[in-house]
């Protein structure tokens, strides 16, 4: 804190100073958010009070400063975890500075040391990013060097070593990125351009294993291709990674392909998005041994629909990076109004179909024994895959839905969705590997149904009030769920929302219970409160197909942010 304290001071005498004088002495910019949660005991949807923690009163916050002037930057981010929310990674324990950097920018050249983000592509080889609300913080700290060799082409160099928590990663990344851009290359813009570029990173740990042989070095690569001719638009990358027996595969020393495209295509009204994904044992981080979030060097476009209404969401899908396969597509077209379907105010519909399943996987066991109870994988190549695509028969995920948005009147307009699941929960929540399933192995499929009308009415300037419903039919799992919520809008300062949502078919008649939630919201600049109370359910978070499960939990929060 007096670390803290100190920088504060130095920085507000720097303020004053420019205040009072005509010369630039740079500019000073930040972020502050806290929240805080009250827990309450609740014995009905937390029979074992995994969600109701010793301390009551858990808060996690942090505090963004970034000082320019000029080519130069430098920032800190000061983080408390006193103690962190209750399903959040436990490692986040404690208060600290863990992001810290100084950059400068001249002359074509970028330089960062410290603590930095940075992604080559679309993430298969390397992306060092941040995502709160999942716990995520894999940033690097060390060197970064950018440098635009002449308009058009840029080549980028990072090295260091990962956050974990508080602490940095063993494993040390190193990486390469160019890339290559026709159009700003040839100074001609508008037509056809082409972007091409490659990538490679490397990741160096000491290997101690009594055991296995393991590689100090394992090195991956990318090539990606981006093609933009008027109303079509192809990006395609393919990587490889070199033997990378780690927890999450097995210790197997199979290497690891990886191929992402996605196509689109507009006329007039139509839209087209066409894509495929190929992800074979390529999860990447900079320690063999990790779990969760932790130290992710590279990331997996998941390539399917991303829900964001609270019941569709509790079966958001989660990328299996040991092995998978799948598609999507997406058709939107806008009917103009006057039309039979478009009506008075035109009408948006969009169809998203999307798929995902595990490789066509023989595995090659290193032990068995003679009634085939005692078997593993490591030490080996762990499996051959069958011929491209490399379909298995193990379905991870199937999801189609329909979407309407419309304006019904001056006063009235809607969105009604349709959707339709069908989820593997043994693999994508309970995280049983493709390697342990038998012929007899049980898997617990979960059929959904899902329907949703979004209404919002203007009732007059800046009131507004916002009508939600929702209902989800599925025999399997915790059963059928009614959502409904109505949220009041004051803008641009007031906002208050109930919400309800019931489990009421739940297996187990004690858990058919309702899930109330209460919100208040206050905003004056770019200052924002919130103020919440009421339960929430069990249920997974995702971002990015990247996901975390969330406990059923009851109590008071509050969130604050600000921007200055």
């Amino acid at each position: 804190m007096k670390k803290i304290a100190l920088v504060m001071a130095l920085l507000t005498n720097t303020i004053l100073i420019a205040q009072t004088d005509e010369r630039d002495y740079g500019q000073l910019h930040g972020n502050f958010q806290t929240n805080l949660q009250y827990y309450l005991q609740d014995t009905i949807i937390d029979p074992t009070g995994e969600a109701f923690p010793p301390e009551r009163m858990l808060a996690a916050g942090f505090l963004n400063l970034t000082y320019t002037k000029g080519d130069f930057m430098a920032g800190v981010r000061y983080e408390n975890y006193q103690n962190n929310l209750v399903g959040l990674p436990e490692g986040f324990q404690g208060e600290g500075i863990p992001y810290r950097f100084i950059r400068y920018k001249k002359y074509g050249l970028d330089v960062t040391a410290g603590n930095f983000y940075e992604q080559f592509g679309s993430g298969l080889v390397f992306r060092a990013y941040e995502e709160r609300g999942l716990g995520l913080d894999n940033a690097m700290d060390g060197l970064r060097l950018i440098y635009e060799l002449t308009p058009g082409i840029t080549v980028k160099g990072i090295l260091g070593r990962q956050r974990i928590y508080f602490e940095t990663g063993d494993g040390i990344v190193r990486g390469a990125d160019f890339e290559v851009n026709l159009n700003e290359l040839k100074q001609e813009y508008g037509g056809t351009n082409l972007i091409v570029g490659g990538s490679f990173v490397s990741r160096y740990q000491q290997a101690q294993d009594p055991i296995l042989n393991l590689p100090e070095n394992v090195a991956s690569g990318g090539l990606r291709v981006n093609l933009i001719s008027g109303r079509f638009n192809f990006y395609a990358e393919g990587a490889y990674k070199s033997q990378d027996p780690n927890s999450s595969n097995n210790f197997i020393y199979k290497p690891g392909y990886a191929l992402y495209t996605n196509a689109s295509y507009t006329l007039g009204n139509l839209g087209i998005i066409l894509g495929y994904k190929y992800y074979d044992n390529f999860l990447f981080r900079s320690e063999r041994v990790g779990s969760l979030t932790e130290l992710l060097i590279n990331y997996l476009p998941p390539l399917a629909e991303l829900h964001t209404y609270t019941l569709p969401a509790l079966y958001s899908y989660n990328i299996q990076a040991n092995g998978e396969t799948g598609m999507q597509a997406e058709v939107s077209y806008k009917f103009d109004r006057g039309t039979l379907l478009g009506g008075k105010y035109g009408t948006l519909i969009n169809i998203n179909y999307s798929n995902s399943y595990a490789l066509d996987k023989n595995f090659t066991y290193r032990y068995r024994d003679s009634a085939q109870t005692d078997s593993t994988i490591s030490g080996t190549d762990g499996y051959t895959v069958g011929g491209f695509p490399g379909v298995g028969d193990i379905r991870y995920s199937q999801d189609f839905n329909v979407e309407v948005k419309s304006k019904l009147n001056r006063k009235l307009k809607g969105t009604f969705s349709y959707y339709n699941f069908i989820y593997n929960r043994s693999a994508l929540l309970d995280g049983v590997v493709d390697d342990r399933i038998g012929p007899n192995t049980k898997i617990e499929m979960v059929y959904v149904n899902a329907f949703i009308a979004d209404i919002l009415w203007k009732i007059k300037p800046r009131h507004s009030l916002r009508f939600e419903g929702q209902l989800m039919l599925t025999e399997q799992d915790r059963g059928s769920w009614a959502s409904l919520l109505l949220e009041y809008s004051i803008a641009p300062k007031w906002f208050f929302a109930v919400q309800n949502s019931y489990n009421y078919s739940n297996p187990d008649p004690d858990l058919r219970v309702h899930y109330p939630l209460v919100s208040l919201g206050y905003t004056r600049g770019t200052n924002k409160i919130q103020l919440t109370y009421g339960r929430q359910q069990e249920g997974v978070f995702c971002v990015g197909g990247i996901c975390r499960v969330v406990p059923a939990s009851n109590g008071f929060s509050m969130l604050i942010t600000s921007n200055f």
